[in-house]
């Protein structure tokens, strides 16, 4: 799957329709809460809706629209070409005045902003970096690097699992590279394997959507609306408590189980059922289901996965030492 195809289906929230218990799993849940970006209010009222439209060939402030890569809620993205140096970058166009009233719109802008700035810190060869941060013609655009890979999503189901020796070697090198962002005052908020791409060519792992993830997490917490995917979510991220590293920890556990067994350690028929699940209901034991596996990954699985964040590893890198650890002991021939 190309980047082009990947950000096309993010954007558009389209359901997995891939056999298997992943997607029995979302079946259940109201459509505009399977996908990232896609809303549910707490009137339940409609999502949030994109407005921009640019066509191959158009300007956006310093850039040339190449062709639309996908859109939905809050964003359009283009493979679009910078006029000051030729790069080629995804452009995201984000459309606010849909949802925050005149008064507060500009200040949405400006936290946006400064959300983004914070992201464009990063620099980590295992995430997705963000060039630029701007306003066009009363929009916020994000300018952010393109990327080709396999988004992890495709390997969650029975028949398409990785090796689980690489699996448990790609989400280590994910967790140390959420590490190096939390140490920067950055937290992802939707960690999943739909947000993490392979490169088969280089061999890296690439770690979508930081843009946005503090900015929306800010304007939840203001409207009511739940945001992200919530069969990934940590428990104090569903009931609105305070979000941190030890959050992601949880969410990338989750991501590994549903990549070593094919299905989500925590399921309901129902957004209710499915925050009960979470919030109170210990996961599988991993072995239960391969028990191929050593006890020390699923050791480990069951730390990141505990409810109380306290009782977690003390920081993603100890997470992603743990991870190493497990898949040195797996047989890297073991499918």
């Amino acid at each position: 799957m190309t980047a082009e195809s990947y950000l096309g289906r993010w954007l558009r929230g389209a359901p997995d329709s891939s056999p298997g218990s992943t997607q029995e799993a979302f079946s259940g849940l109201m459509p505009e809460l399977r996908q990232p970006l896609e809303v549910a209010l707490a009137n339940g009222g409609t999502g949030l809706r994109s407005r921009v439209s640019l066509k191959p060939g158009q300007a956006f402030a310093h850039y040339h629209v190449e062709r639309e890569l996908g859109r939905g809620a809050m964003a359009a993205v283009y493979r679009a070409r910078d006029d000051r140096d030729e790069r080629v970058v995804a452009l995201k166009i984000l459309s606010l005045g849909e949802d925050w009233p005149e008064d507060r719109l500009e200040e949405a802008k400006l936290r946006l902003l400064r959300e983004a700035e914070a992201t464009s810190t990063l620099q980590h060869p295992d995430i997705v970096s963000t060039y630029e941060a701007g306003e066009h013609d009363g929009r916020v655009y994000l300018a952010m690097e393109l990327v080709e890979g396999v988004s992890l999503a495709t390997h969650t189901y029975e028949g398409r699992l990785l090796p689980p020796r690489m699996a448990t070697e790609m989400c280590a090198r994910v967790a140390a590279a959420l590490h190096y962002a939390h140490q920067r005052g950055v937290v992802h908020r939707d960690v999943k394997p739909a947000n993490i791409v392979f490169d088969q060519h280089s061999r890296r792992i690439r770690i979508m959507d930081f843009g946005v993830a503090r900015f929306a997490d800010s304007h939840a917490t203001r409207t009511g609306i739940v945001l992200g995917s919530p069969s990934y979510m940590a428990p104090e991220q569903l009931d609105g408590r305070r979000v941190t590293g030890s959050s992601d920890q949880f969410s990338l556990g989750v991501s590994l189980f549903q990549l070593l067994t094919g299905m989500l350690p925590f399921r309901a028929d129902s957004m209710p059922g499915l925050m009960k699940s979470i919030a109170t209901l210990a996961p599988p034991p991993l072995r239960s289901i391969r028990p191929d596996l050593p006890d020390t990954l699923g050791e480990a699985l069951e730390r990141a996965l505990q409810k109380d964040p306290d009782a977690r590893f003390g920081s993603a890198s100890e997470l992603s030492l743990a991870l190493h650890d497990c898949g040195r002991s797996i047989d890297p021939a073991l499918r």
